[in-house]
């Protein structure tokens, strides 16, 4: 379950139950997004290849999310004035900027001393000697799901013949003054294939039940580690996973390179320690009840009621702060013993949390209702960020979109799916080769 919020205390979410509001809201209505162009390679290119890459990075974004509900327009003082979601075509990625931006997806790479201008850390060349432009969405807090949702689409895309067509129609127009000009991992290299070793990763996974766990034989088994031996296999890695309680992974991942963990739920703190390769499961956190009224906002909650949730959880000291009667128990099970015993009014938790607690058997488990809703967590597959390739990243997020596509993880998740409906009774469904365990409708 999820034990605390911090990277040096984890969030080790034991059920892994995953839900996503902001992804419906996204559906009930057009997003708009502005954006604008870089121009800081022009001085380097002719108008003609500079012309080439601009249309080629707009065509990019147009065709990604060319089946959602976002309509691109261009940026002007009224788009800006209103706070809209800004997209950055081109920007190339320095360490002056590295947490001004979510960097969605590289578009190309530069000789650093043909850019003229800063390199980018951690692009995989010797000597540090490339600059990676991308696409990127201006950094605020609100705008988290939504670089999640831009990123994954685009690396959608990029494993597409679609994509491929696009790519070396821009190779083609711009090979003369580029004679070594090719498609690497998602990105156009003007100084040819650029590096991006997997072969030494060292795989984490967190133990989760469903998820990945340990089976008969000591191997671990679920649908997370299921689709991280898929992606490694896609990259040509042995499939070899470890597995370590939280904070080892934690600690690992905080101190050496190379190191890809799941699953990890991402956070604001969190976004300076891991990469971000593909969401595994979402999840809605809680307060949870029988035959209590719906409340909109968590603040608007009385104070009179009395919260379990378990201890050393980070939302007991949400509780505590909110000035609620916290109530702490050792388990999920204990909490639902209290809560159908009246010993508490509420769980605070999430919606698997409470599914995976509550006995059907021995309690009437479906009049557990969501009271009020706190917050929605997302899960990934992660890489640490210190000294790992950018590279690296982006062929792993490109080998995730892939295997997500593919027939075959299709059956597995399907499967897995019918398993814990018929076995566990969990409600859930499935998107997009992410878990969703809360009833679709």
């Amino acid at each position: 379950m999820e034990v605390a919020k911090g990277i040096s205390k984890g969030l080790a979410f034991r059920t892994a139950i995953i839900g996503c509001l902001w992804c419906v809201a996204l559906q009930a209505q057009a997003r708009i997004l502005s954006f604008s162009s870089e121009n800081e390679q022009r001085n380097s290119l002719s108008e003609s290849q500079y012309s080439a890459l601009e249309n080629y990075a707009k065509s990019l974004l147009k065709a990604s999310l060319k089946s959602s509900d976002f309509t691109l327009v261009a940026r002007n003082a009224k788009t800006k004035a209103e706070n809209i979601p800004h997209v950055i075509l081109g920007l190339l990625r320095t360490n002056n900027n590295e947490q001004d931006y979510f960097w969605l997806s590289p578009i190309a790479a530069y000789r650093c001393l043909t850019v003229e201008t800063a390199c980018t850390p951690n692009a995989g060349a010797q000597n540090g000697s490339v600059g990676l432009t991308y696409i990127a969405l201006e950094k605020q807090t609100a705008s988290a799901p939504l670089a999640e949702t831009l990123s994954e689409r685009i690396s959608h895309f990029k494993t597409s013949d679609a994509f491929n067509t696009l790519a070396q129609t821009l190779i083609n127009s711009i090979n003369t003054g580029f004679p070594d000009a090719l498609l690497t991992h998602g990105t156009i290299s003007l100084q040819g294939e650029l590096p991006a070793d997997t072969s030494d990763l060292w795989v984490i996974a967190d133990l989760v039940p469903l998820f990945s766990e340990l089976g008969e034989r000591g191997e671990l088994v679920g649908i997370a580690a299921d689709f991280v031996r898929d992606v490694l296999e896609q990259v040509d890695t042995p499939p070899a996973i470890l597995s370590a309680p939280w904070k080892r992974i934690a600690k690992e991942a905080m101190s050496k390179s190379n190191v890809m963990v799941f699953s990890v739920v991402r956070t604001q703190e969190r976004d300076e320690v891991f990469h971000w390769i593909a969401p595994v499961s979402r999840n809605l956190h809680g307060l949870f009840g029988i035959d209590k009224a719906y409340i909109s906002t968590f603040n608007a909650v009385p104070k009179s009621y009395r919260i379990g949730t378990l201890l050393e959880d980070y939302r007991y000291n949400v509780a505590l702060k909110n000035g609620f009667e916290v109530h702490g128990f050792d388990s999920w099970q204990d909490l639902a013993e209290a809560l159908f015993n009246n010993e508490i009014d509420v769980i605070f938790g999430s919606q698997g949390a409470v599914d995976f607690g509550c006995n059907p058997s021995k309690y009437e488990c479906k009049r557990v209702k969501l009271v009020s809703e706190y917050e929605v967590t997302t899960a990934y597959v992660a890489l640490s960020r210190k000294d790992t390739s950018v590279l690296v990243l982006e062929k792993l997020k490109l080998a995730a979109a892939k295997v997500r596509k593919s027939q075959a993880f299709k059956a597995q998740l399907a499967a897995w799916s019918q398993m814990v409906s018929q076995q566990h009774g969990i409600a859930h469904h499935t998107k997009n080769g992410v878990v969703h365990l809360w009833n679709k409708n």
